[in-house]
């Protein structure tokens, strides 16, 4: 029987949160801070990595959309991947 084991993998948060933005109108990040009653370096920061908004900030982003959460942010895994012991990735 062959074991399994896990790799270390990191995911991180990834959003296509822009691209909703030019969807919409092209709406500024100030537009949409206003509509969410948060700043613009609040959106600038999560469009960019550099800040994961809380669950009920996400659910408000994807209620102004329109869109399932998931449509908008999602996990990106970085890093090895899960494997077989021995096997090449």
């Amino acid at each position: 029987m062959k074991k399994l084991y896990m790799k270390k993998v990191q995911d991180r948060l990834d959003n296509d949160l822009k691209r909703c933005r030019f969807e919409k109108d092209s709406i500024s990040q100030q537009e949409l801070a206003n509509a969410l009653g948060v700043t613009r370096l609040t959106i600038h920061s999560i469009e960019t990595g550099k800040f994961n908004p809380s669950v009920f900030l996400a659910l408000k982003i994807a209620r102004f959309f329109g869109k399932p959460v998931d449509d908008i942010f999602f996990l990106e895994e970085t890093g090895p991947q899960p494997g077989k012991k021995g096997e090449r990735r």
